[in-house]
């Protein structure tokens, strides 16, 4: 596929990504009348006599704007990790960051619930200063496990990023069997992720938490086109590779825990996106990362609204997210041979 021809299928893939988003806030698992609801905010009533628009603005907006901010992040992530390592399999997940993160949050709920903090957790995220604590922690243990006189071997990082996430996994898995049995369902639920937050607490979390750092991302994709054609030659043009390894792993795992801290663990979509992506722009990252942002957010908002339509009750979005990119990456690993970045 040409460039132009690439070109050509943006603008129709932003327009499906803004139905999506529009399409998130409007359906639910209780329709709702938008007549009625304009009519309530046009007549400027208040929110506890205007039940339709209350679900609208407290309910539906957060709960997409919450998908959109996730989904986004986690894109923008995997697309860093996998320009950085060139390897497709890289992402926040098999690099264990998430596990990690997964299970600085967990026990941040654990200490809370035993008294500890001295009620700290009134005052500070303690959630999202564990998860970045731990998500920074594997990844400075992963980079040192990887580094040989300061040269990253990109395949042994990630060999020890899967088996970090393994011991992080088994870590969860530990706390969950010290679990009360009622606190059970809740860590059940929130380990298969979902965006069904109330209010903007959660959204303005992720927004402080995703929007610097994505900026910080996708201000270094010039170095990556660089770095994508050889690590010696961006080196001879004076891209600091050392400083783009530390401010992308740095920034990739902050941005990845505290989205984990809120929404849980959330697989494939720093997996599947960039690659889906790809497909359009090809490997110029100055064009792959802002579309990735944007596509991650959809593709997010897209499960949530058939999370809330399969079943009766309401599916963990976690299951969507890898019941539909399982097969998709199967796929991609089929048809195509990542040899290179240029797909």
């Amino acid at each position: 596929m040409t460039v132009s021809s690439r070109s050509k299928w943006i603008l129709p893939v932003l327009a499906v990504c803004l139905l999506i988003i529009l399409a998130s806030i409007l359906f639910g698992a209780q329709s709702l009348n938008m007549a009625q609801a304009w009519h309530e905010w046009r007549t400027h009533t208040p929110l506890s006599e205007a039940p339709t628009l209350s679900i609208l603005l407290n309910q539906r907006l957060p709960r997409t704007l919450a998908a959109l901010l996730a989904g986004a992040g986690l894109a923008l992530a995997g697309c860093a990790f996998q320009a950085l390592l060139r390897n497709p399999l890289a992402e926040p997940y098999t690099l264990g960051v998430a596990s990690a993160g997964a299970l600085g949050t967990w026990l941040s709920f654990i200490l809370v619930d035993v008294g500890w903090f001295f009620g700290l957790s009134l005052r500070l995220p303690t959630a999202q200063i564990c998860a970045f604590a731990f998500a920074g922690a594997e990844v400075l243990l992963v980079y040192g496990l990887a580094s040989r006189k300061r040269r990253m071997a990109p395949s042994v990082l990630l060999l020890a990023g899967v088996t970090m996430g393994m011991l992080g996994n088994s870590g969860i898995m530990f706390t969950r069997y010290l679990a009360a049995p009622e606190r059970l369902v809740m860590m059940d639920r929130w380990l298969m992720g979902g965006v069904d937050v109330l209010g903007y607490r959660p959204v303005i979390t992720l927004f402080i938490g995703v929007v610097p750092c994505a900026a910080i991302l996708i201000a270094q994709a010039a170095k990556f086109d660089q770095f994508g054609f050889n690590a010696e030659l961006a080196a001879g043009r004076g891209i600091h590779l050392g400083r783009l390894q530390v401010t992308t792993f740095f920034v990739g795992s902050l941005m990845t825990a505290i989205i984990v801290s809120v929404v849980g663990p959330i697989g494939f979509v720093g997996l599947v996106i960039p690659h889906s992506v790809r497909m359009i722009t090809g490997s110029r990252h100055r064009l792959l990362m802002p579309l990735s942002l944007i596509v991650g957010g959809a593709f997010l908002c897209a499960c949530d609204i058939a999370a809330r339509k399969i079943l009766p009750g309401e599916t963990p979005i976690g299951i969507i997210t890898t019941l539909i990119g399982g097969p998709f990456f199967l796929y991609l690993l089929i048809r195509r041979k990542f040899t290179d970045w240029d797909v």
